[in-house]
């Protein structure tokens, strides 16, 4: 049977040739023709037929799409939820510079401290905050150890303030700047130490890492 002879057809299924009669593929046993009708199944649009492609299955494969979103039409209004998060305390140290509540300078002063040193006074530098008065200016501090907990020292143009980090009850040791106040400071090329005395009260602040501010401030207090 050839394409020529006028009673061949194509199967629509496989291609094979078949006889213009015939019930089923002699090619891929394909069904041509309903037994209650009179006409074949492929009478009708088979050489424009369009191949539809299966939907794509639900899978994480197809879960997301690398295409551009569309553009929302001119005019219109997105609303979009901005969720803020709550802000995280960090002490006075680390307020940016040009902060405008340094107005008594502790936060540029503490700021000229290496970040870990920062860090870990973060508890007596913020109780120093809360005892300087506005009309204080902070002339120098620094931070090392008294009594096995971190501490902190500074200067102000009234008096010293020396606080350590001990739990729920810091120990706070105020100075306040005369003839009888005594300030006597070691130092070799990588730690300094701090010791102020007025009286019968004496503290001693060691483990200081900055050595240049720990001589810096004794000798403000000296001349």
């Amino acid at each position: 049977m050839s394409n020529e002879d006028p009673n061949w057809w194509s199967c629509p299924y496989c291609g094979g040739a078949n006889s213009f009669d015939a019930e089923s593929c002699v090619h891929c046993g394909a069904r041509l023709r309903d037994p209650d009708a009179s006409t074949l199944f492929t009478t009708v649009a088979v050489d424009n037929a369009e191949v539809v492609p299966p939907a794509t299955p639900f899978g994480p494969d197809s879960m997301w799409s690398t295409a551009p979103a569309p553009e929302p039409p001119s005019g219109s209004v997105i609303d979009v939820e901005v969720v803020e998060e709550p802000p995280v305390f960090t002490g006075p140290s680390h307020q940016p510079t040009g902060h405008n509540d340094d107005t008594n300078g502790l936060a540029a002063a503490i700021g000229r401290l290496s970040s870990d040193r920062q860090d870990a006074a973060v508890v007596p530098f913020s109780v120093c905050a809360t005892l300087i008065a506005s009309d204080e200016i902070v002339l120098a501090a620094v931070a090392g150890q008294m009594l096995g907990q971190a501490a902190a020292v500074v200067l102000t143009t009234r008096r010293i303030l020396v606080v350590n980090s001990r739990r729920w009850q810091p120990i706070i040791d105020i100075y306040h700047l005369g003839p009888d106040l005594l300030v006597r400071e070691r130092h070799d090329r990588d730690v300094a130490s701090l010791t102020f005395s007025q009286g019968d009260r004496l503290s001693t602040v060691d483990a200081i890492a900055e050595v240049g501010i720990a001589v810096e401030l004794a000798e403000r207090l000296r001349r």
